[in-house]
């Protein structure tokens, strides 16, 4: 069986003799001569030759969260971090992060997004210039907010499901992980409101899906941290390669099964009948009578346009890439503020009472967008766990042209600028106490005029999240839901928590916390 340790001594010797090439070419290539310049005019680790920075980045996942601190508070909100022949530049400055975010031609994401292709392919998340304005556009009224409204329905019956279980599960006062049950949850959300279809793993964790999903999951972060596993000819001769294309083929496999029985029944549906249930087999995709839409019905309706140019394939991507990006994150941002409100009772009380005031003493009743639209206080402790743990930790973009900073200094084009979204939300000039859990800071009558670039859990700028609106309602639900039901208790400190930055903001540990019934 061949293991990683058998590729790492070639993996360095290529990587020595590049560096090689790189360095003098430095000499003779316009491109490289300016980024060597460019260099000497920001801080950042010390670099050594040949490999660079790289060795203050060899650390191991749990201590990234850190490093980035630490590295803010030496070299500032600009520094430079250069390793084999690759230059990021790290900011942190709000009035840079509009300079890069706003701008309509830096919109491509950064190299290391190319280890998602072979699960995404060109969606959303990964794509490019044309292809990725082409799509943007096409798929952006598809998170309508009338469109969003018929997805509450399913928001609401897998809360339901949610809290059914919790009540079983912590019954006896155990303290459990929330987040292995909120992370199940979040996939049945996904899976109703993107595929149509009903995944069930709340109820059981073995459908092959869902372990599919976890392996490429935690094969993906591992990739991502390890550097070694970059080149194509190391990672997909290991196991963990392995292991991952095999985990994509049961993936792309549902997708496409889903996808040709999804065009064979809409092809069978008429427009008089098309509002009744009259096909039993199907029960999943009706509500009431009404047809329930979800966001591949919406993608097989734009390939009927000629214009859109969209294959099955690329439908595939699409619905992958939103299978991906609209589970782990949602889980991580539900986790984080379900536990921080498990730490700070006096802010959960605040929940409490406000989600009284809504629903009064019926734990039932599904919520409605009246009903989000009142949970204020709700809201607000949400943006703020957002805040101290954003779900996605880092964004970067890869330069086809200069990027000019505020101030004038020229990034050139060939770079890779990095933001790191937790140091950006710490900052003391914007946010006072900024490692205290203050939900109130969100409140309108007591946030202040900030930089809109000082907050950036969903991104900002034309390549922003397409998902946001969708994932502040759902998470509101789940929330409101657990919390008209249970009050929470933390089982650990928050200090002790370990967070891991690697795809997503994460316990290292999961976090730990006691339930009891209100």
């Amino acid at each position: 069986m061949v293991e990683i340790s058998e590729f790492i001594s070639p993996f360095l010797g290529v990587s020595f003799a590049t560096a090689f090439i790189l360095f003098f070419a430095v000499n003779r290539n316009p491109k490289h001569r300016r980024i060597s310049d460019f260099l000497k005019l920001l801080p950042g680790p010390r670099r050594y030759p040949i490999i660079g920075s790289c060795l203050e980045l060899t650390i191991p996942s749990e201590d990234f969260h850190q490093l980035q601190f630490k590295q803010y508070n030496q070299y500032g909100d600009r520094f430079v971090l250069h390793s084999f022949g690759f230059t990021n530049v790290v900011i942190s400055n709000p009035e840079d992060i509009e300079k890069l975010l706003t701008s309509s031609v830096h919109i491509n994401k950064g190299i290391t997004y190319k280890n998602l292709t072979p699960w995404l392919g060109q969606g959303l998340l990964t794509s490019r210039d044309e292809r990725w304005h082409k799509h943007r556009k096409m798929l952006t009224p598809s998170f309508h907010f009338r469109i969003l409204e018929d997805f509450i329905v399913v928001f609401n019956e897998q809360a339901q499901v949610l809290v059914n279980i919790l009540t079983t599960e912590f019954a006896n006062g155990q303290a459990k992980d929330i987040c292995q049950f909120i992370t199940r949850c979040t996939l049945d959300i996904i899976g109703e409101t993107i595929l149509g279809t009903k995944f069930g793993t709340q109820h059981t964790m073995t459908t092959p899906y869902f372990q599919a999903v976890k392996m490429a999951l935690k094969i993906q972060t591992r990739r991502t941290v390890s550097p070694i596993l970059w080149p194509k000819s190391i990672f997909w001769r290991s196991k963990l390669g392995r292991d991952y294309k095999a985990a994509l083929e049961i993936l792309h496999g549902f997708t496409d099964k889903i996808i040709q029985e999804r065009k064979v029944f809409n092809a069978n549906i008429s427009p008089k009948n098309e509002g009744l249930v009259e096909d039993s087999s199907t029960p999943d995709i009706y509500w009431k009578g009404k047809r329930r839409l979800a966001f591949l019905d919406l993608l097989l309706d734009a390939q009927k346009n000629p214009a859109n140019e969209l294959t099955d394939l690329d439908i595939r991507q699409e619905v992958d890439t939103f299978m991906f990006e609209g589970h782990d994150t949602t889980s991580s941002a539900l986790g984080w503020t379900i536990f921080l409100l498990s730490c700070h009772p006096q802010y959960q009380s605040k929940v409490h009472k406000e989600l009284d005031i809504i629903f009064g003493e019926d734990k039932t009743r599904d919520m409605t967008s009246k009903d989000l639209v009142e949970m204020k206080y709700l809201s607000a402790c949400i943006k703020e766990a957002l805040r101290l743990y954003p779900s996605v930790p880092f964004l970067a973009r890869y330069l086809t042209k200069d990027l000019v900073l505020h101030d004038g200094l020229t990034v050139p084009a060939g770079c890779e600028v990095d933001l790191c979204v937790s140091v950006i939300h710490r900052n003391e000039k914007y946010f006072p106490n900024p490692n205290e859990f203050l939900p109130d800071r969100f409140l309108p009558e007591y946030s202040p005029k900030r930089h809109l670039f000082s907050y950036i859990p969903f991104s900002a700028g034309p390549r922003n999240c397409i998902g946001q609106k969708f994932a502040m309602m759902e998470q509101k639900i789940v929330l409101a839901n657990l919390f008209r039901n249970f009050k929470a208790t933390a089982a650990e400190a928050l200090e002790d928590v370990i967070v891991m930055v690697d795809i997503i903001t994460r316990s290292k540990n999961g976090l730990k916390i006691k339930l009891s019934p209100r």
